[in-house]
């Protein structure tokens, strides 16, 4: 029998509430065995990201007293299609994907995926809704898609109420330590100077 794995793969610098608030409602939504972080070491678009180290310490410890949210790193420097996707499918055998992606990722489908037709083929996808985003207009590229590619999209999206978080905010206000997840993190985050605000 496949293990249904949730694969949620970003910066996450840090991650914070909104991050485990959605992976868990994803889980229990779609009943998935367990759902991976996978933080990207060169995250595109993105520069100054902290050390992948220290966010990968980070996640562990937002999601220490979740037994279903793991985190992992590989070798890929970030997310692609052709090299991420098989060494997953290696790490995990005999498990189905489920790819969880905030909404405004999916914007970015049509041109800024490489193998996008492969990763449509292989995996399902669970959307966070992030606040002012619209489904419709979701709906409306996935129609596309499927149209182009001439096959059905398995897609759920998912409404949380922390979708208006996001990690800038966290950077950027001190106050806002209020939105992680775990206690441990704070003091890690004072002992290693990561975020210079706080």
């Amino acid at each position: 029998m496949k293990h249904s794995i949730g694969i949620y793969s970003g910066t996450f610098d840090p991650i914070h509430v909104g991050h485990i608030t959605f992976t868990q409602a994803t889980a229990r939504e779609l009943a998935l065995d367990a759902i991976v972080f996978l933080p990207e070491q060169r995250p595109r678009g993105k520069q100054h990201v902290t050390d992948i180290r220290h966010r990968a310490e980070l996640i562990k410890r937002a999601i220490q007293d979740d037994e279903k949210l793991q985190v992992l790193t590989i070798p890929s420097k970030q997310f692609t299609v052709t090299r991420t996707l098989p060494e997953l499918q290696k790490h995990f055998k005999d498990a189905s994907f489920t790819l969880l992606m905030g909404s405004d990722i999916v914007r970015t489908f049509t041109h800024r995926w490489d193998g996008l037709e492969t990763l449509l083929k292989e995996a399902e996808f669970a959307v966070g809704m992030r606040e002012g985003d619209n489904q419709n207009e979701l709906e409306a590229i996935f129609a596309q898609l499927e149209t182009q590619y001439r096959m059905p999209i398995a897609r759920r999206y998912i409404t949380t109420k922390n979708a208006h978080i996001a990690s800038t905010q966290l950077r950027a206000n001190a106050a806002a330590l209020s939105q992680l997840p775990h206690p441990t993190m704070i003091n890690y985050i004072r002992e290693n100077q990561l975020y210079t605000d706080t």
